[in-house]
């Protein structure tokens, strides 16, 4: 695994031996430890319950410039394009809701829950979708 490998960021996870240790920016992730084949990784998702709705931005801006950076072959061009363009709209979405509506709460889960379907092709560009379903929870 590469350093930035399936984390946001600077993010870097590694170990030796029974040690492992890891670094995390701007991540869930707040702690991992572990000893003999085990690890155990600590998360917290406090300012997703503070501010979905910014999380969820920060979230979408991560995903679009990891699609838009893709050039390998590992998925199909059209379902990249198709994930780019779903995230955009989702993004423009966002940009003019009313976030205090419970309806545009409601609108926004359904978006995210349809936008979930999207990544499944693209999840190991991305690094998996948890981040949108965490997200989805607290709108």
């Amino acid at each position: 695994m590469t350093r930035n490998e399936g984390f946001r960021d600077s993010n870097f996870i590694g170990g030796s031996g029974n040690t492992i240790m890891g670094t995390f920016t701007d991540s869930q992730v707040v702690s991992v430890s572990g000893s003999q084949n085990t690890a155990a990784v600590h998360v917290s998702d406090s300012s997703v319950t503070m501010d979905p709705w910014g999380t969820l931005d920060r979230e979408l801006a991560r995903i679009r410039q990891r699609l838009e950076a893709d050039r390998s072959n590992s998925v199909a061009l059209v379902d990249r394009d198709d994930a780019i363009e779903s995230v955009i709209a989702t993004q423009g979405e966002i940009s003019v809701a009313d976030r205090a509506n419970p309806e545009a709460r409601r609108s926004m889960r359904l978006r995210i829950k349809g936008l979930i379907g999207i990544m499944a092709p693209v999840a190991e560009i991305i690094g998996g979708v948890a981040g949108l379903e965490a997200i989805c929870q607290h709108l």
